[in-house]
C-alpha cells in the first residue's frame, strides 16, 4: 500500500490569517514601542448584518502604549492587504472595531522578568524539525504546497479578477500527485482560464505528473470574513510543518518571545535546522518543554529517526552550545526585533531570512 502524506497551506487572505495578521501587527508596534512589552493578543473577525466586526483583545503591558486609535489604524492596513472586495456583511468601511486589550496579570509579569535568567511565559511543549530532503529543510509535501500558495498568491494580487483568500492542499505518495486549489474569485471570471493559470503555477513546482482539482465547490465568490470567521491561532499546524510532524498545541502569533509558545519553537526550529546543517543527521526533530516562571526547560530531546550521522556525543557536544534558557533564546536570535508581520505569513519557518533559519557558523 502506497504511504500518503497530505498537507494544506492557506493564504494570507484566509481569515484565520488575517487574525493572526492583525494580531502580529499589536505585537510588533507595542515592541516598537518598548522591546520589553509583554503581548498576548487576539483577534476575532466576522462579517455580521451591520457590516463586519472585528475583535481585538487579550493582554499588553501597559508600556507599549497601544492605544485604541492604534488599534484601528492596525485593524484597518491590515485588512487593506489582505481584503480586496467588500460584501455587504464584511463592509471595510462599515466596520465595527472593538479594543478590549487589558493590562497583563502581575503575576505573569512577575514570574518573566528581563535577564539572563528569565523565567517561560507559560508551560508547555515545543516542537522543531528540519530534514535535508528539500532546501528549505522543510518536509517535502508541505513545502510544496507553500510553494504553489506564494505563487498563487502573486496571481491573487496581479489578477483584477481574483479577491485574496485561497487554500492548497497537495497529496503525494501515489501514481500522481494530487493538488487541490481552492481560490476566490470575481463572479465574471473565466475558469478554464485561470484553471491553465493555476496549472502552470503547479506545473512549476511539482516534478511528478500531477491532478488539479480547481475550486471543487465549483464558485469561491465569498470568502475572507464575509464567508467564514476568522480567528488568530486556529492555523496551527499550516504555521509549522504540515501534519506530518507533530505540534506541540501553542499558537505563535500575538505573544511577545517571553511566551514560549513562540520563542521555543523558533529556537527548536533554530536547533534542528544546524543538525542537519551541519549533516550532523539527515532528519531531526527537537521537542523542549517548560514551567511557567522557570528558566531551565523540563524538557529537551532530540530525535533523529536512526538517521544520526556522528557518534551520540558529539551530537550531546553540539546541542550544548544552544542555550534553550528563554532570555538566552531571545539574545541569540534577537527576538524582540523581529517584524512579526512578516512573519506570520507562508508558515513560520523554512524562510532564509528569518534569524531562527540561520545555519551558525559552529
Amino acid at each position: 500500500m502506497s504511504k500518503y502524506v497530505t498537507a494544506e497551506t492557506v493564504s494570507p487572505g484566509h481569515p484565520d490569517k488575517i487574525a493572526d495578521l492583525i494580531s502580529d501587527y499589536v505585537l510588533t508596534k507595542a515592541l516598537e514601542n518598548n522591546s520589553s512589552s509583554r503581548v498576548a493578543v487576539e483577534t476575532f473577525l466576522t462579517g455580521t448584518k451591520n457590516g463586519g466586526l472585528v475583535l481585538v483583545g487579550g493582554e499588553i503591558s501597559e508600556i507599549a502604549e497601544i492605544t485604541t486609535d492604534d488599534v484601528l489604524t492596525i485593524v484597518k492596513e491590515a485588512l487593506n492587504k489582505t481584503i480586496k472586495t467588500s460584501f455587504e456583511d464584511f463592509d471595510l468601511d462599515n466596520l465595527s472595531i472593538y479594543n478590549e486589550l487589558t493590562p497583563q496579570s502581575e503575576e505573569i509579569r512577575a514570574a518573566v522578568e528581563d535577564d539572563e535568567d528569565q523565567g517561560a511565559g507559560d508551560q508547555g511543549i515545543m516542537v522543531g524539525f528540519a530534514t535535508n530532503k528539500t532546501k528549505s529543510f522543510m518536509p517535502p509535501t508541505f513545502d510544496i504546497s507553500r510553494n504553489i500558495q506564494k505563487s498563487l498568491w502573486d496571481l491573487q494580487n496581479s489578477d483584477e479578477m481574483l479577491d485574496l483568500d485561497s487554500k492548497v492542499q497537495v497529496t503525494s505518495g501515489g501514481e500522481k500527485t494530487k493538488v487541490v486549489v481552492s481560490t476566490q474569485h470575481n463572479k465574471a471570471i473565466d475558469m478554464e482560464k485561470l484553471f491553465q493559470e493555476v496549472s502552470d503555477i503547479v506545473s512549476n513546482n511539482v516534478e511528478s505528473e500531477f491532478e488539479l482539482d480547481l475550486n471543487p465547490s465549483g464558485s469561491f465568490v465569498k470568502g475572507g470574513p464575509a464567508g467564514d470567521t476568522g480567528l488568530t491561532g486556529r492555523k496551527i499546524v499550516v504555521d509549522a510543518y504540515g501534519p506530518s510532524v507533530p505540534v506541540g498545541g501553542g499558537a505563535f502569533s500575538g505573544k511577545d518571545p517571553s511566551k514560549v509558545d513562540r520563542s521555543a519553537a523558533y529556537a527548536a526550529r533554530h536547533l534542528a535546522k544546524n543538525i542537519v546543517a551541519h549533516k550532523l543527521a539527515d532528519d531531526c526533530l527537537v521537542r523542549v518543554s517548560y514551567a511557567i516562571g522557570k528558566a531551565e526547560p523540563y524538557e529537551l530531546t532530540i530525535e533523529t529517526f536512526g538517521t544520526l550521522k556522528v557518534e551520540q556525543g558529539k551530537l550531546n557536544d553540539f546541542v550544548d552550545k544552544f542555550d534553550m534558557k528563554p532570555g538566552a533564546i531571545i539574545e541569540r536570535l534577537n527576538l524582540t526585533s523581529v517584524d512579526y508581520r512578516k512573519d506570520t505569513l507562508f508558515s513560520h519557518f523554512g524562510h532564509s531570512d528569518r534569524n531562527w533559519e540561520k545555519v551558525e557558523n559552529i
